[in-house]
């Protein structure tokens, strides 16, 4: 997949929506990118995504790197909300499997939507999983299972919606889509994968 530069992107006339699903692309130096499906790898790069968006710049006491800035200021750019309020969160499609079609795994939330999301689906687990704790010695109680079935179905409902979907001015909802290259210790074995680029692209077309 050809994803042009961020510094050399097209920015999308978008409005105040805070959702959009990510399919990360993972390569050896100067090879051939392949889109990653195992949600193991997944969540590890979606984290390194979601750390660089979030980072607080007044503390940071280590310079950002040039890809990171530029990210920012893409997604910035792209997303209104997060544009407005600099704050994401992930959510991951734990429900849906991708049978003769396309599922995206991991999701970006933005913007003010992050404390909705957190208050209405995600703080429930904590606090069923705290009572399970205090009465059962385990988190998984009846309720605290049901929280999370509820988290994931809703939180898909809540990513998925149309209302809050980054779209362009013709309707078209858009995918977050990066690259990631894989770094290599003297000894071949993988030891971290360097943030390289992103791109929105319409979901469809």
């Amino acid at each position: 997949m050809n994803i042009q530069p961020i510094n050399n992107q097209q920015t999308y006339k978008t409005n105040f929506k805070s959702t959009y699903p990510v399919v990360h692309w993972v390569a050896e130096a100067n090879g051939s990118y392949a889109p990653i499906a195992n949600m193991q790898l997944v969540k590890k790069l979606q984290g390194k995504i979601i750390r660089m968006l979030n980072k607080p710049l007044a503390e940071s006491k280590k310079q950002m790197e040039v890809a990171e800035q530029r990210l920012r200021a893409y997604i910035g750019a792209c997303d209104v909300s997060y544009r407005n309020n600099p704050h994401v969160r992930s959510f991951y499609n734990r429900t849906e499997s991708s049978v003769g079609g396309f599922s995206p795994l991991s999701y970006v939330i933005s913007g003010d939507d992050v404390e909705l999301f957190e208050n209405t689906l995600a703080k429930n687990i904590g606090k069923a999983k705290g009572n399970a704790r205090e009465y059962l010695a385990h988190p998984y109680s009846p309720e605290a299972v049901e929280a999370i079935k509820a988290y994931n179905d809703g939180g898909l409902r809540f990513v998925k919606s149309s209302s809050k979907q980054i779209k362009d001015k013709k309707g078209r909802a858009y995918i977050l889509h990066t690259k990631f290259e894989i770094v290599r210790n003297k000894t071949g074995k993988i030891k971290d994968y360097r943030f390289v680029d992103a791109r929105f692209l319409p979901v469809k077309g």
